[in-house]
């Protein structure tokens, strides 16, 4: 009698993603109906909106090279390679999914709502005395207070947009390209943390 396979913990872990995202979902919805959260598909600020643009193409073929050749390649690149082939390939894929949009909408034009970072930049006259004030824009009713984006997050954040703005990068277009740059890393940071606390093996 042949013993049963044990089920793989990534299967426990993301059956626990998918019990959170769930209760997430559910929760928001229970909440958005008494209009005490503003979001258009709880939990995330947005919309249901499928639709194709410019950088579909590219998403599909990245995604399917991803799914197809992804794990043989990680598990065979020198770990050296493996970093900056991981940052590659989630560039290639963040800009794909923001160039579905095409450039204005995707790229150029997210952070520059009313909302967003870009909005405020020029309130970032003196950045000691603004740094030493921010705290009393955070809250909604304060006086002048910083938008969603600013106010939800560390000063560091701004900050990064108002240094890009006085090195004669301003704009949206060198923001979002920033962003999306910077942020592909993130899988990079994941590599290096699970090889740290665990093992090569597992972060690959």
């Amino acid at each position: 009698m042949t013993r049963p396979r044990p089920v793989p913990r990534d299967l426990y872990a993301v059956a626990a993603a998918v019990l959170l995202v769930t209760a997430a979902v559910l929760v928001g919805r229970y909440v958005y109906t008494y209009d005490d959260l503003i979001v258009g598909w709880p939990p995330l600020l947005g919309r249901w909106d499928p639709h194709l643009g410019p950088g579909t193409p590219a998403a599909v073929v990245v995604a399917a090279a991803v799914v197809a050749y992804g794990p043989a390649v990680a598990a065979r690149l020198p770990w050296r390679a493996l970093l900056p082939a991981a940052w590659g390939t989630a560039l290639a894929w963040t800009w794909s999914l923001a160039l579905i949009d095409g450039w204005e909408r995707g790229v150029a034009g997210r952070l520059t709502t009313r909302q967003e970072y870009l909005s405020v930049v020029d309130r970032w006259h003196d950045i000691p005395a603004t740094l030493r004030d921010f705290n009393g824009h955070i809250l909604l009713h304060s006086a002048d207070n910083w938008p969603a984006h600013v106010a939800g997050h560390p000063p560091g954040a701004t900050l990064t947009y108002v240094l890009l703005d006085r090195i004669g990068l301003g704009g949206g277009g060198w923001a979002g390209a920033l962003t999306i740059t910077v942020g592909a890393t993130a899988g990079v940071a994941v590599l290096v943390a699970v090889r740290a606390l665990a093992a090569e093996r597992l972060a690959r």
